[in-house]
């Protein structure tokens, strides 16, 4: 017998235990295997995680609709007077993504009690619930479930207890299970005699609590809190675990602490086998100048270091405030050799300066405003006292782009900087202030077909400098000119080649620069250096980075681009590009003393890159010195991703200035559905060694996720100059749905392997 139009306050009270549950599910409760849900129509499959053999779906429910009729369905049917409803056989109310089904049904008008008998089944797309049997008040807010499994679709969860209560806002549960593991697996479980979750405050308590891997007790807790929410709370956190040929085993322990809601902090005791016992801290804030991170970590009495204490500190911050931006980047080590000894990330192993930063940029539609305080910790101590960086103490600059007549744009730049640094150097300590005014004339001229943009500039750069001793002047200055042409035209044609249609483009490029010269020797060098020369520098007005050196020339570059386009999608299959630069004076205007650059031709630059196949791509590139008949520099990258579980990263460089010759491989690759191989080669050709190892492997599935990664590195551990291998191994092991620890271990990994890290997902 249907019944349509009936109020849904029973239906949504009786749904409404099921929601609150954190909580071994038979497939019934919406498990479909990797099969089933291939064999569903196109609009209702899901993806499968590509680890899992399966998830929880059930597609029979459709779309949820509020405000569509609830359907109640019986065998028979009788009010009793006073208000009483009873339902018997096969007892069904159903809206558009919920369903409710029992043996038996009552409902209390009056006093508003439920009762639910046999086979209690309540169903909607973000849970099951399988019990038998349920009662409760819906004006109490108030019912009990009795010998229940369940399954949480979004957490990809199942679990069982023999009795839910809910009151209000808690929620109790006696003799629960929890696990994110397929209903065919054991991996591992929560157990706990006692659960009481509380919607107000986000929390649940746990008593007697047990931790089972496959099905053997690992973990005992008289007691526990853990979230039911994304509402933090304080307590410990997965342990991190690694060892190295120095400090050999080194373990911490992580402490959350939950603040304020805009504060919080982790504190990590940390015991190196070797070394000696310390505390890594981390504190965060969110307020309304932005957000940061100020961390501290020491080790105290390092036996490998003379029982020196040993302190690393930092501090992150960045904010936006309209249209202000705020940075800070401030760091600091106690020694040389911290990084080398007590980090293990590859990145850092070869750093040199630490930044100690702050910056406020002010964005307009016309103008732009940077502060800026820059200081550096010096940690190589095989750097030179005239190599060391200078302070900016401060650097104040004003940009902007504003329109005069019609096209005619004035391009406004202006620098003033303060440099400051403290060596022992015996003479030309330099240090002082710096005016730097760069103001242009430009006219960009464009069209569908074709650009064209002239540009006038002045140079106009002034010092007032301190601890000038070879120096003619401690008050030096600068007037230059420099004149550029830039122009291009863009011609296309349609082709046809294997079954698909593309379009070909051309696009030659022709650009004049011409940049008076004038003897800059009598100026310090602050912040000055070359540009490391590519196709791009073809086309650059000044060849170094800075203000203290203008590069002279009078060049005129020519490059030719072609592009191949898909005709239906747009997206660019090939793109060839060479170019080179004439010039018609020499460079005298030279780094670190060398000598004026006669040669009339640059070196010739051609580079492709080919997006062959699906996930293929190939990047080449190669620079001739036609004068001296000798390479230049050439790399060649191959990779490979699906953008899903399979990346390859293969490549080769060879740069004749800096003496470089390496090849690097690196890759992710699935050896099963749940084993993933993970490596980096990377190999000096020239001295016949390996500079960087790494080779782990991965394990995943539903409810288990391992890493287990070994490092080989060369570090100057000594500060002699002289590289030692040094090796370490990391753990990580995670539950799935619950946390994992060892988390160093995938930044390290995304900085390693190009393209690591994605969250894969398929269909097959």
């Amino acid at each position: 017998m249907p019944l349509r139009s009936v109020p849904s306050r029973l239906f949504t009270t009786l749904l409404l235990g099921g929601a609150l549950l954190p909580l071994p599910a038979m497939a019934e409760l919406g498990w479909m295997t990797r099969e089933q849900v291939r064999q569903l129509p196109p609009e209702q499959r899901q993806k499968v995680p590509a680890w899992c053999e399966g998830l929880y779906y059930n597609p029979a429910l459709g779309v949820p609709d509020p405000a569509a009729d609830t359907i109640v369905t019986m065998a028979r049917s009788q009010m009793v007077p006073g208000g009483l409803t009873q339902l018997s056989g096969d007892v069904r109310i159903e809206q558009p993504g919920r369903m409710l089904s029992a043996d038996q049904a009552q409902l209390d008008q009056t006093s508003g009690d439920f009762l639910l008998e046999g086979r209690v089944r309540a169903r909607t797309p973000e849970f099951a619930v399988d019990a038998e049997h349920m009662s409760g008040n819906i004006h109490a807010r108030a019912g009990t479930f009795t010998q229940v499994d369940y399954a949480l679709y979004a957490q990809h969860a199942r679990g069982s207890a023999s009795r839910i209560e809910q009151q209000g806002d808690m929620v109790y549960l006696d003799q629960a299970r929890y696990t994110t593991c397929p209903p065919d697996s054991s991996g591992w479980r929560l157990d706990a005699g006692h659960m009481a979750l509380d919607q107000a405050t986000g929390w649940g308590t746990a008593r007697n609590m047990v931790l089972r891997v496959r099905d053997v007790p690992v973990l005992y807790l008289p007691w526990i809190t853990f979230p039911i929410d994304d509402r933090r709370k304080s307590g410990l956190l997965f342990p991190s675990l690694t060892t190295s040929d120095d400090g050999g085993f080194d373990f911490a322990q992580p402490i959350y602490l939950n603040l304020h809601p805009q504060l919080d902090a982790t504190l990590a005791p940390r015991h190196i086998q070797n070394r000696g016992t310390g505390l890594d801290a981390e504190f965060r804030y969110l307020t309304g100048l932005g957000r940061g991170t100020l961390s501290y970590g020491r080790i105290e009495s390092d036996r490998q270091f003379n029982n020196d204490s040993r302190v690393i500190a930092g501090y992150q911050h960045h904010g936006q405030i309209n249209r202000w931006t705020l940075d800070a980047d401030v760091n600091y080590v106690s020694d040389d050799f911290y990084f080398k000894d007590l980090d293990t990330g590859l990145d850092v192993r070869s750093q040199t300066n630490l930044p100690r930063e702050g910056t406020a940029q002010y964005w307009g539609r016309t103008w732009s405003f940077l502060g800026r305080v820059q200081a550096w910790q010096t940690i190589d101590p095989m750097l030179p006292d005239a190599n060391k960086p200078y302070r900016r103490l401060p650097q104040l600059a004003v940009s902007g782009d504003p329109t005069l007549v019609g096209p005619l744009k004035m391009l406004w730049m202006s620098d003033f900087t303060r440099f400051d640094r403290s060596t022992s150097l015996p003479l030309d300590n330099i240090t002082g202030d710096r005016l730097h005014l760069q103001p242009a004339l430009t006219m960009p001229l464009r069209t569908s077909w074709g650009y064209v943009e002239p540009r006038a500039r002045v140079y106009h750069t002034r010092y007032q400098l301190d601890g000038v001793d070879t120096l003619p002047s401690d008050r030096p200055t600068r007037d230059m000119w420099g004149v550029s042409m830039d122009s291009g035209l863009f011609f296309e044609r349609d082709l046809a080649f294997r079954d698909n249609d593309w379009v070909q483009t051309l696009e030659p490029r022709l650009f004049y620069n011409r940049i008076d010269y004038q003897d800059q020797s009598d100026l310090p060098d602050f912040d000055s250096g070359e540009l490391t020369f590519g196709y791009n520098s073809l086309f650059r007005e000044n060849r170094y980075t800075g203000y203290d050196r203008i590069g002279d020339e009078e060049k005129v570059s020519v490059g030719l681009t072609s592009r191949l386009l898909n005709s239906d999608s747009g997206r660019e299959a090939l793109r060839l590009r060479m170019g080179q630069s004439y010039y018609l004076e020499d460079r005298q205007v030279q780094l670190d003393n060398r000598p004026v650059d006669r040669r009339d031709w640059s070196p010739m630059v051609a580079d492709a890159t080919w997006y062959f196949k699906r996930y293929w791509h190939l990047f080449a590139e190669t620079q001739w010195d036609r004068e001296n008949d000798r390479r230049e520099q050439n790399s060649i990258r191959l990779g490979y991703s699906d953008g899903e579980r399979r990346v390859v990263h293969v490549g080769y460089r060879y740069r004749a200035q800096e003496n470089i010759e390496q090849t690097e491989l690196a890759g992710f690759w699935p050896v099963h559905r749940n084993w993933n191989v993970i490596g980096r080669w990377l190999y000096d050709i020239k001295d016949e060694r390996s500079l960087e190892n790494l080779v782990g492997v991965e394990y995943h599935d539903c409810c288990w996720q391992l890493r287990l990664v070994s490092i080989r590195t060369l570090s100057d551990r000594k500060g002699d100059g002289r590289l030692l291998a040094d090796r370490n191994l990391q753990l990580q092991i995670q539950m799935i749905g619950l946390g994992g620890f060892g988390g160093k271990i995938e930044k390290l990994l995304e900085r390693s392997i190009p393209g690591y890290g994605r969250t894969y997902a398929d269909e097959d």
